[in-house]
């Protein structure tokens, strides 16, 4: 007996019957016209691929709706337990509609019912793992993915046009969320373990430089903006110049936790990435307060660096405020500064600052608190010997991922957040943009 008698002999006979028409469609589809349209021209290449889709995606759903209803919804017997001490009886079958990434899918499943406490009991709807829009497992994780990466409508609709699967805009935001929160409830967990002592991380690498940088760009939420902290932790190889290049980058966001949390996060990425185990570590930040917090906190080994471009525009914005939007004397002034600030020559940069004497309120306080910027960071301005060791002295990265991590979803035009689904999406981002994205949906999957 050949593999194909055997497998029709195993099919159900409706089903056998119904794959059998629905490939004589796609046959007459490919050699032969449109269905319906046995006077017109014949099917186009383009025609007969999209009618093969569609039948394709029909015999799947058929084969799949059989599987499911053999293989989950069988009734297991009379009677079975019930959550209140009692039995639950069989009262019949009942079909259920499921959305799918291959489309609609009916499924017929055992139901039982409890007379004391009134409690149902449908065979299979655990099992497969549907959330209460009777949703498949593998369904939410294309929903996910998608709304991941672009908004919610236009997820919407190129995922009905590429796969069948149809949701409203709320229901995508709905599934977000649940697996955002649960992804970042099990990321919290994790990080508990591990500053506990209960969990240590296998270092993807080591004995190689770690570069963590951080930053905060703003998301607008209902009422208003709103910091989003984004962290980047990543590894360099020595370019051709002599000077590191980034190569893996991960990254953490945080719109709702405070800076203590955040910095816990952005600790666990980097125990990921084998902080315990790295030959150097090196800071960059912007120069906010609270970078340096966070990095005498969890990294106090750290070559820590004041980036060196924020330290440049902070003297144009002086030059500026003081000698006057695009003066010569604010150019000069800026430029001279920022060469002894390349040079390491901070104690010039900061007699420089201290001899203006500006005329203006606004020119006094701009002075004023660049002085207090460059004095707090003076032990973070050592550029030529930053160079000289090929090390990163700007914050690019992190700038970068605020933009591609963050802006490019969560900042279009018209955009407005509750601060749950903003998580959401951002943490279901990260996952994927970090490569760790089945490190979530795999056991999910392999249980459902």
């Amino acid at each position: 007996m050949s593999i194909e008698q055997q497998w029709c002999e195993d099919l159900p006979v409706e089903l056998a019957e119904r794959a059998s028409e629905i490939v004589g469609r796609m046959w007459r589809g490919c050699v032969g016209r449109l269905e319906g349209d046995a006077g017109g021209a014949p099917a186009s290449p383009a025609q007969a691929e999209e009618l093969v889709t569609q039948l394709g995606r029909e015999l799947v759903a058929q084969v799949l709706s059989v599987g499911l209803s053999e293989r989950y919804g069988k009734q297991i017997g009379p009677r079975r337990p019930c959550d209140c001490g009692q039995q639950q009886q069989f009262e019949g079958y009942r079909i259920r509609s499921l959305k799918t990434t291959i489309g609609p899918v009916e499924y017929r499943r055992a139901y039982y019912r409890c007379e004391a406490c009134k409690q149902t009991h449908y065979m299979g709807d655990e099992a497969l793992g549907l959330d209460e829009g009777s949703y498949s497992l593998p369904a939410q994780e294309a929903i996910s993915l998608v709304c991941a990466e672009l908004p919610f409508e236009r997820s919407r609709l190129l995922l009905g046009r590429l796969s069948g699967l149809c949701f409203s805009v709320s229901h995508a935001q709905h599934v977000v969320a649940r697996h955002g929160q649960e992804l970042e409830q099990e990321q919290h967990e994790e990080c508990e373990a591990l500053f506990q002592g209960r969990l240590e991380q296998v270092p993807e690498q080591r004995r190689h430089r770690l570069y963590i940088t951080l930053d905060a760009t703003k998301t607008r939420l209902r009422d208003d903006w709103h910091d989003t902290k984004v962290g980047a932790v990543y590894n360099a190889r020595r370019g051709r110049d002599g000077f590191d290049e980034p190569e893996r980058t991960t990254y953490v966001t945080a719109v709702h936790e405070g800076v203590e949390q955040f910095g816990r996060s952005l600790y666990q990425e980097a125990a990921r990435r084998g902080v315990e185990h790295a030959r150097e570590l090196v800071v960059v930040g912007d120069g906010a307060p609270w970078n340096w917090n966070v990095a005498a906190e969890h990294y106090p080994q750290a070559t820590q660096i004041l980036d060196f471009y924020h330290a440049c525009e902070r003297l144009h914005q002086v030059g500026r405020v003081v000698y006057g939007e695009g003066s010569a004397a604010a150019k000069q002034w800026a430029q001279c500064n920022v060469d002894r600030l390349k040079e390491g020559r901070w104690k010039g940069l900061l007699c420089s600052l201290r001899a203006l004497r500006p005329t203006t309120k606004e020119g006094r306080e701009a002075v004023r608190l660049a002085i207090g910027y460059f004095t707090a960071n003076r032990q973070r301005m050592d550029y030529p010997t930053y160079r000289a060791r090929g090390l990163h002295i700007g914050s690019g990265v992190v700038e970068a991922a605020c933009k591609c991590v963050v802006g490019v979803r969560c900042k279009r035009n018209g955009m407005r957040w509750t601060k749950p689904v903003v998580q959401s999406v951002l943490t279901l981002r990260c996952a994927m943009l970090n490569d760790r994205w089945d490190d979530y949906w795999g056991p999910r999957k392999a249980a459902a």
